[in-house]
């Protein structure tokens, strides 16, 4: 049972990034939709449930251990039952799943520099180049030390973040008089329930991309189907408790700070500024960690030797400082559905499996 919390706490710390942390996320996919996106919250967690469970039926099924392994079972059009998929002609359309895969690791650190950066901004008035620059020079001289005891951070990060939001969450939990009060406030944007449905499917299929290679090394720490269907379980309550809690938060706050990149912080300061400083603090290691395990991937999926890792080290350096300054909200809004679009072709490829 201990192995299989640690596991499920892995994969919440992968979805958990500074965009849900923020309450952007669920602000873009959710909120404004308004009691819909209620449900919609419930449909992105089950679809993301159910991919967990079916990745990991067919690694265990196949014996699959790498991602490359991965894609090029899914996209044989021949069900098979053996390990010959891994010698498969099927190249082209595992490149370009891992090419995919490259570039969101590559926008999220974009997106985790815009969002330091917002924050800085946002709390301290902090010029955007000058956060910018802040965050960038720590993540270039940890990406040329050992980074994997920082990475590790997140899954304590996790437990701390659950904890913290819940608790919050739950000191106003009058949730249909602040619903009603937000709505005469002109705070929800009313919507069809084609467009409803649509993000919340987008939302769970961009967390996907990012999400399976992190579950394929993990398989071998699954025994049978039934954990497999524990550790979908536990994680589908756990993103529908902390989904549910950002949510109560926002209504907890005003028109105002649905403007701002960060609106969670906001509402936390009415609760003092012990709780608002805890939570700035939360919110900058989960930016900083998720920068760092997104930067990592990103070099050493695309580096091939030490030269070419630091290369390409400077370039996304340097990119970033530039592209960072698109605001945080921009990102998340443009950028996230677009790359959801890609993860539906994945996820139905697996459906089919």
């Amino acid at each position: 049972m201990k192995n299989i919390v640690k596991i499920v706490f892995v994969i919440i710390a992968t979805l958990v990034g500074a965009g849900f942390a923020s309450g952007k996320e669920i602000f873009t996919f959710f909120f404004v939709y308004g009691k819909l996106g209620c449900v919609g919250i419930l449909i992105s967690s089950l679809i993301i449930s159910l991919v967990i469970y079916k990745v990991f039926k067919i690694c265990n099924k196949n014996k699959i251990d790498t991602y490359q392994q991965f894609c090029n079972y899914i996209g044989n059009p021949n069900k098979m039952n053996n390990t010959k998929f891994a010698v498969a002609n099927n190249t082209k359309f595992a490149n370009l799943l891992n090419n995919i895969v490259n570039i969101f690791l590559l926008i999220t650190f974009y997106v985790m520099i815009a969002g330091f950066s917002s924050l800085l901004k946002q709390e301290f008035g902090i010029n955007g180049i000058c956060g910018s620059m802040i965050i960038i020079l720590l993540c270039y001289f940890v990406f040329l030390k050992n980074v994997n005891g920082l990475i590790k951070i997140s899954n304590y990060l996790v437990t701390l973040l659950i904890i913290f939001i819940v608790s919050i969450s739950l000191k106003d939990v009058n949730v249909i008089e602040n619903y009603n009060k937000i709505v005469k406030m002109g705070g929800v944007i009313k919507q069809s329930y084609l467009h409803f449905i649509a993000k919340s499917i987008l939302y769970a299929c961009y967390n996907c991309i990012i999400l399976i290679p992190v579950l394929i090394p993990l398989r071998k720490r699954i025994k049978g189907n039934k954990n497999a269907i524990l550790i979908s379980v536990m994680n589908f309550g756990l993103v529908v408790m902390l989904s549910y809690a950002i949510y109560n938060l926002l209504l907890q706050g005003t028109v105002e700070i649905f403007n701002m990149e960060m609106p969670i912080i906001a509402v936390v300061k009415k609760y003092g500024n012990i709780y608002q400083s805890i939570y700035i603090i939360i919110i900058g290691i989960s930016i900083f960690t998720s920068a760092i395990s997104a930067g990592c991937g990103f070099l050493s999926n695309c580096s091939t030797n030490i030269k070419e890792y630091k290369r390409n080290l400077i370039l996304i350096c340097i990119t970033a400082l530039f592209l960072s300054q698109v605001s945080f909200s921009t990102m998340v809004n443009l950028l996230y559905p677009v790359l959801g679009i890609f993860g539906v072709l994945e996820i139905l490829l697996i459906i089919k499996k």
